[in-house]
């Protein structure tokens, strides 16, 4: 029978929101053939084994400091079950308190008794480890390295459901904990005796940083699964400690659950832990700096005990103010007029007002008369993923001793590697909130619209190794830092932060940079490039309003949609977009042949019968009585014949 659409309805508008999903089709090859962990694809730098100066959080307990507040943890992973003990333990606290440190250390411990089972590092502005899609996967690779009975549960998951090694796929973030970490490891321990279960010590799953995920939605399913999970299985030999800040999405549900530890580590920050910690970097300093020896032979100790109580009171309890400060007092200038010594940098430490925001606008201010001091600040605080100098460069289009240039003199802030291949670094990622929260940062503030300057240098970057390799598929692991960043982050990072707020000449250069790309492009890449050129004008139209920019945006979906015969993946959306653009023409001009092919492809689309409807969106109020006699006409021709 023929379906009716919008059937009786009067003064009806159809609400008009675009999606457009653009990607390559996912093919997995036959699972027997390849190893667990080539299946889940793991975040390789994301665990506590991770090399700590190419990947923050570079973070690491001193001997001897917080003593108490480790005995505490290691009890309570140690105890176990025949002890009731919650299953979650959630250390928060302050940026720069120490959290990623106490995570190490407990990771290491753990790990050296063999009851650690996996461990994740989130970081901020680091690619996958700044996303929560890629941790059940990272998890569960490490799981079945630690405990091994748990690799055939997972595999067998795995091959019944392939779909759950996928970021995007129809299961949800909290399904595929469960079944990739959750239920393989509560099938491995089923295995064991019950009494062996009752008096072993538990596994350990140690999460840092979590505030430092960009998927706040992610993280609260990450935490409702978790809790769930232990809310059913209550005596499971599995514990979580969690590290983080303290903020909304986290704190609503970890402190509504009975079952869950708090740790507030202002509480555990000792002017001990402080003393102690000045202690050994003093000394060490010391017997490194013949200055420093000298003064002591003439002088007597250094510092005096009365400037040592003085800066342990400027401290205060945050480690990271006092790395950062030991770093401004002990890092030699670079400047050829800057004559000072750690004696000279002591008393201008002792000046700086307490907290990070002083410190990093006295450190910053260094070098802010370099040139390209600002391209390259706000690139390293808004880049998806950090880069190595040469990287930075070639983004950025400048020499690498520029940019070398800028970040010597900022090293007490900035982890500056000693080549140039290594990742420039935040030693903190609250430098990085600095630098993107204009009231602390002032002339210092890296502002989002930054992004459009970005995605322009990552095209460029992009169009100039393409038109070295025209015609030629690029293969990542074979391309540069910059190329690599380019290709992986250009559209998905900058693109969706910037796009708002481009400006008329931005849109035209991007119009320009996208037309020779397409030129260079392999055949199969060449669809999704005139996508977002087609993207690029309708944006443009948006603001220009010029009929012959929407027909530019029409033509360019039109190649696209030419080069994706059915049965291609991604025709469905094609059609689509042509549909809305034509759509926007009619709404310009008002011509019934725009509005009936419009129609025609939404009616060609997969798409549901709700999408077909869009490009039918009646907007009152019409021209002339004419137009809305044709519209209704169309309308009561869309309705298929049985």
């Amino acid at each position: 029978m023929a379906v009716r659409v919008l059937e009786g309805s009067s003064n009806c508008q159809i609400d008009l929101r675009v999606y457009n999903v653009e990607g390559d089709l996912h093919q997995h090859p036959q699972l027997d053939e390849r190893s667990l962990i080539e299946l889940l694809q793991p975040i390789a730098d994301a665990s506590h084994t991770r090399d700590r100066k190419r990947s923050p959080p570079d973070s690491a307990c001193l001997p001897g400091t917080r003593r108490g507040l480790i005995k505490w943890i290691a009890s309570w992973v140690s105890q176990g079950l025949l002890i009731k003990k919650k299953h979650v333990l959630w250390i928060y606290g302050y940026a720069g308190c120490g959290k990623s440190a106490i995570a190490q250390e407990i990771s290491e411990r753990v790990q050296s008794g063999g009851r650690l089972l996996s461990t994740f590092f989130f970081c901020r502005n680091a690619g996958d480890r700044s996303e929560i899609g890629r941790l059940p996967n990272t998890l569960a690779s490490q799981m079945a390295i630690s405990l091994p009975e748990t690799a055939s549960f997972i595999k067998a998951a795995v091959k019944a459901e392939p779909e759950l090694l996928q970021i995007e796929s129809s299961f949800s973030l909290g399904a595929r904990l469960q079944r990739l970490l959750y239920e393989p490891f509560k099938a491995a321990a089923s295995q064991a005796s019950l009494t062996k279960s009752l008096i072993s010590t538990p596994y350990l799953i140690i999460i840092d940083g979590l505030d430092e995920c960009d998927d706040k939605e992610g993280v609260q399913e990450f935490i409702a699964t978790t809790l769930k999970f232990f809310k059913h299985n209550p005596s499971i030999r599995l514990r979580l400690l969690i590290t983080s800040r303290v903020e909304q999405h986290i704190h609503s549900l970890l402190t509504a659950d009975d079952r869950v530890y708090l740790k507030d580590l202002a509480d555990h920050c000792s002017r001990a832990d402080i003393e102690n910690f000045m202690g050994t970097v003093f000394d060490a300093k010391t017997k490194a700096d013949p200055v420093i020896q000298a003064h002591i032979r003439q002088n007597g100790s250094w510092p005096s005990q009365d400037d040592s109580r003085k800066l342990a009171d400027h401290i205060g309890g945050s480690f990271i103010f006092a790395s950062t400060l030991f770093r401004l007092i002990f890092e030699p200038p670079t400047s050829e007029r800057d004559h000072s010594t750690p004696l000279d940098r002591f008393s201008l430490a002792l000046s700086i007002d307490p907290g990070l925001d002083d410190l990093y606008t006295q450190t910053l201010a260094r070098s802010e008369r370099l040139p390209y001091f600002t391209e390259i600040i706000s690139a390293l605080a808004l880049l998806a993923e950090p880069l190595p100098i040469s990287g930075i460069a070639q983004l950025l289009d400048i020499h690498a001793s520029a940019v070398a240039h800028v970040l010597v003199d900022l090293q007490a802030i900035v982890q500056v590697p000693g080549t140039d291949e290594a990742p420039v670094t935040f030693y903190h990622t609250s430098l990085r909130d600095f630098l993107t929260t204009e009231s602390r940062s002032g002339r210092f503030f890296a502002p989002p619209s930054f992004h459009r300057h970005l995605l322009i240098c990552c095209l460029t970057c992009e169009l100039r190794r393409r038109q070295q390799l025209p015609q030629v598929k690029l293969e990542l692991r074979k391309q540069t830092a910059a190329v690599r960043y380019s290709l992986q982050h250009g559209e998905r990072n900058h693109w969706n932060c910037g796009h708002t707020i481009f400006t008329s000449d931005d849109l035209k250069i991007l119009v320009q940079l996208r037309r020779k790309m397409v030129e260079v492009l392999p055949s199969d890449e060449k669809a999704a490039q005139f996508t977002n050129l087609a993207i690029d004008l309708r944006s443009l139209f948006a603001q220009d309003g010029f009929t012959t920019t929407m027909e530019q945006a029409v033509l360019m979906y039109r190649k696209a949609l030419n080069l994706r015969l059915h049965p291609h993946p991604h025709r469905s959306n094609s059609l689509d977009n042509l549909g809305m653009a034509l759509y926007s023409l009619f709404e310009r001009e008002w011509s019934i042949s725009h509005l009936e092919e419009a129609t025609s492809m939404h009616r060609h689309s997969i798409h549901s019968l709700n999408t077909i409807g869009v490009s039918l969106t009646s907007r009152p109020p019409f021209r002339c009585t004419v137009r809305r006699s044709a519209f209704v006409h169309i309308l009561t021709q869309i309705a298929p014949t049985p």
